[in-house]
């Protein structure tokens, strides 16, 4: 049995027992959503445009200034500009999902503002698949190929109390995914996705 299979239970009964207890908590919980522009990045000589990815954050409020994070992050498929060998054309995409589990300490200023910080785990399935361009009469092709594992996630937001319920949020985020393709390739990589994102949050 293998590290991570050993990690993921223990992940995931940490995660339904945080929303066990959230669900009997009362005005302490937060549901946060965010779009965000992403920058992906896999060290060496890479150059993926700029992509979209989704949040969806639930929060816990132990005391004032301290929350339970647990969150999912989507990513839609994010190209390589394309490349050229003397065979032909290829390019290549990248797309990937995030369980969250860490916490948000937040430092409310005089109303409407506040300022938060997000810091824990993720657990990530992450799929990398290479489409090939041939000349004529060649047909085209594609490769993929799916890894999991771990890394950790921070941000640095600041908030805007349209209500004392309905939160607008401005966040940049990283997401460091350690290792990608360890074991499968004799280049495995570390995937940093950089970000920058807009919301709305709900407290209840």
């Amino acid at each position: 049995m293998t590290f991570m299979r050993l990690c993921r239970r223990p992940l995931f009964i940490v995660l339904v027992s945080l929303i066990s207890v959230a669900l009997h908590a009362d005005s302490k919980q937060q549901l946060d959503g965010n779009l965000l522009l992403t920058g992906m990045d896999a060290g060496s000589t890479d150059n993926f445009k700029s992509g979209r990815a989704i949040t969806l954050h639930y929060n816990y409020y132990f005391n004032n200034w301290l929350a339970a994070d647990a969150g999912l992050l989507l990513s839609g498929k994010t190209l390589e500009e394309s490349s050229e060998d003397i065979v032909g054309a290829y390019r290549t995409n990248i797309q990937t999902q995030a369980l969250l589990l860490g916490v948000k300490p937040r430092y409310r200023l005089e109303s409407p503002y506040e300022f938060y910080g997000r810091l824990g785990l993720q657990y990530w399935r992450t799929e990398l698949e290479v489409e090939e361009y041939f000349g004529e009469g060649i047909p085209e092709g594609a490769s993929s190929a799916t890894d999991t594992g771990y890394g950790y996630y921070l941000g640095l937001g600041a908030a805007h109390y349209v209500t004392e319920q309905f939160i607008v949020l401005f966040e940049i985020s990283r997401f460091m995914q350690l290792d990608v393709f360890e074991g499968d390739t004799a280049y495995p990589f570390d995937l940093a996705i950089n970000a920058f994102s807009l919301g709305v949050g709900y407290r209840f």
